[in-house]
Order: C-alpha cells, then sequence, then structure tokens
C-alpha cells in the first residue's frame, strides 16, 4: 500500500487541544489525527458542497438535538441530518399549500414548489 499523505505541522493552543481530545474520547477516534482529519474533512465539506447541494448550518439547542437523536435512535430516520431535511421539507410544503390557499394569493408561473424528489428551492 502507498502512502499518499503529507505530513503537515501545525500549532493549536492547548484548550484547542483539549477540546479534540474530548472530541476524540466522545467520539472512540483512535488518534487526534484521525479526530483532526475527519474535522478537515467536515470542513472541506461545507466549503466545497457539491454543485447541486446548498450546505446550511443551524445551531440548536441541547434538547433539540437530543430530541433528533432519539428520534434517529427510534429508527424514525436514517440520520439526524436526513431528518432535519425532511422536516424542513415538509415545513416549506405546509407553508407553499397554505399561502396558495389564501384567496387572491396564488402561485407565480415559474415558482418552484420543493417536493421529496427534487432539490429545495434556493
Amino acid at each position: 500500500m502507498v502512502d499518499t499523505s503529507e505530513r503537515v505541522t501545525v500549532r493549536i493552543p492547548q484548550e484547542l487541544l483539549e477540546k479534540l481530545k474530548a472530541i476524540q474520547q466522545a467520539k472512540g477516534v483512535s488518534t487526534i489525527s484521525d479526530t483532526i482529519r475527519e474535522g478537515l474533512e467536515k470542513y472541506i465539506e461545507m466549503n466545497f458542497p457539491p454543485p447541486n447541494i446548498r450546505k446550511v448550518v443551524v445551531d440548536l439547542s441541547r434538547q433539540d438535538n437530543r430530541q433528533l437523536e432519539e428520534f434517529v435512535r427510534e429508527g424514525n430516520s436514517v440520520s439526524v441530518d436526513d431528518a432535519v431535511r425532511s422536516a424542513v421539507r415538509e415545513f416549506l410544503r405546509s407553508r407553499i399549500d397554505s399561502s396558495s390557499a389564501i384567496p387572491g394569493r396564488s402561485r407565480r408561473d415559474g415558482d418552484s414548489v420543493a417536493t421529496a424528489e427534487g432539490p429545495p428551492p434556493p
């Protein structure tokens, strides 16, 4: 097996290192390097998403996050990300349905409607 990785040396504050160690232990990752690599991959994912996807970052309360995780653990969704995507689609669908039911308000030609199969509106 050929090693094609590069060694990069980075200096970080002790406080950041302690947080990384806490993440490493909580996630059961074997090394700090693996923890940092995973974090860098997520950072790059957020800054270079596929062209058909727009990333949105949302801060949730601990309670909401726990409820989402429990929802996934109970088998109601495959992941927290999937549960959030589904919730946003349903919210948009209900808002679009209710706004088109308002007299005098109709969807204009060219207005997009989010569907379960298609991407959310921009």
